[in-house]
């Protein structure tokens, strides 16, 4: 089975999903306790599966390597919602606190940020947004974008040298205006 996969045989990959999927499905339902999640998460491992079959090895049973996938597909789903709680508790923690001078300074400095993104070639615009903001790696950007992992790493190095050069004439230009 996984060598047809390997080749690309929907028929083995359809029969994987009719073997496996109830088995998985109760892995991410168990982890989860969301059927929602469950299903999404579910859909992603085959997705992976068939994303990466040229990967597989014919070492390790089909069940083995689909819970493997399975298993870093929920880690990065802990990841995701591990950062939404975090966004979430920030954004709490503001619209309680009073507006403030510090406030007003931390906003605009925020829309600045988002004007300088909003100033990049869109692709590197994304490329940052995937990975500093969402957490991608560089092979997940790659093959979300369908572009080489040298173009994302070329792409977020360019973005964070533009940011670095932009808050540098910042401070300066700060400097010059406080002295």
């Amino acid at each position: 089975m996984i060598d047809a996969i390997k080749k690309g045989d929907a028929r083995a990959f359809e029969q994987a999903y009719f073997l496996y999927r109830e088995k998985l499905f109760a892995y991410f339902l168990k982890k989860t306790n969301s059927q929602d999640d469950a299903k999404d998460l579910l859909q992603i491992t085959f997705c992976k599966l068939w994303q990466y079959r040229k990967s597989l090895s014919e070492e390790f049973l089909p069940e083995q390597q689909l819970f493997y996938i399975a298993r870093t597909v929920f880690i990065d789903y802990l990841r995701k919602e591990n950062k939404l709680h975090k966004i979430k508790t920030s954004v709490k923690l503001k619209a309680r606190e009073n507006q403030s001078a510090e406030n007003i300074y931390e906003f605009d400095v925020q829309m600045q940020i988002q004007n300088l993104l909003a100033g990049m070639p869109a692709i590197r615009k994304k490329i940052f947004e995937l990975h500093r903001l969402e957490g991608y790696s560089y092979k997940e950007i790659a093959a979300m974008l369908a572009i080489p992992v040298k173009s994302v790493d070329n792409n977020l190095t360019k973005a964070l040298k533009h940011l670095r050069n932009i808050e540098l004439l910042f401070i300066i230009v700060s400097f010059i205006i406080l002295h």
